[in-house]
């Protein structure tokens, strides 16, 4: 019960990584909120969770919309009182090579992967402050670590990239009341690497010297690990969560 008491909203909750790391904390005693564009995802994790005996509060949103996200971090404080750990887990990747790389490409992921983690951070410090206790968990990804980034989702990897700094100058500003940490995993077995053709699926289990993909639980548990007490004193650093695929 490492979170008894506690409000987490995750985004992206609708699937995976999102999914997991919501059912993960409710098992650890969080009051859980889970925010995705996509409605029918959210019932389906909703009544997954009903029948494990937990309730999730939902909401539709969209984390690049100021205002939407906004009014879901204002109507979780107001119907479960508080907010102490907010997980930035929305993210989209666009596949396209180099010379047919669009600037709506570049903007579009950019809004998620980039400005919906400043934005739904900016929406919940008010309260973490307020409360001088929070903890902000967002998640990049290896290809956002030095030399890792992939050819074919090069904005994918420059967003990634690019939270990780903004983990290390939000940690910077908003101490000492709010610890904000990243979580950066590898391949990960989730509906976007299982689309994949299997000789792709294949030289990813290779890369990594622990020769299989992350599952989703691996991820969430060391989304947990930051979100608990036992990382009270962690704040601006990025745990790689990725079978030794960045040693290479």
């Amino acid at each position: 019960m490492r979170l008894k008491d506690k409000v987490a909203l995750i985004t992206g909750g609708g699937r995976g990584i999102g999914a997991t790391t919501a059912f993960l904390f409710a098992e650890e005693g969080a009051r859980v909120g889970i925010v995705d564009l996509r409605e029918e995802g959210l019932k389906e994790v909703a009544a997954e969770a009903t029948q494990k005996g937990f309730q999730f509060k939902t909401f539709v949103g969209d984390v690049s919309k100021k205002a939407e996200i906004e009014g879901v971090m204002e109507s979780l404080v107001q119907e479960l009182g508080r907010i102490d750990v907010l997980v930035n887990n929305a993210g989209i990747a666009i596949s396209r090579p180099f010379l047919e790389k669009s600037v709506e490409d570049w903007v579009k992921t950019l809004e998620v992967n980039l400005i919906g983690v400043f934005l739904c951070s900016q929406a919940a410090a008010p309260y973490m402050l307020q409360q001088k206790s929070g903890k902000i968990i967002n998640i990049s990804s290896i290809r956002g670590i030095d030399h890792c980034g992939r050819e074919g989702i090069m904005d994918y990897s420059a967003s990634k990239g690019a939270v990780i700094n903004l983990t290390k100058t939000m940690a910077k500003e908003l101490a000492p009341y709010i610890n904000v940490n990243t979580v950066a995993p590898g391949h990960t077995n989730t509906e976007m690497t299982k689309s994949l053709p299997e000789e792709v699926r294949r030289n990813m289990i290779e890369g990594s010297y622990l020769k299989r993909l992350a599952e989703p639980e691996d991820i969430a548990r060391a989304i947990l690990f930051l979100a608990s007490n036992d990382a009270d004193f962690i704040t601006g650093q990025i745990l790689l969560v990725d079978g030794g695929f960045s040693l290479k």
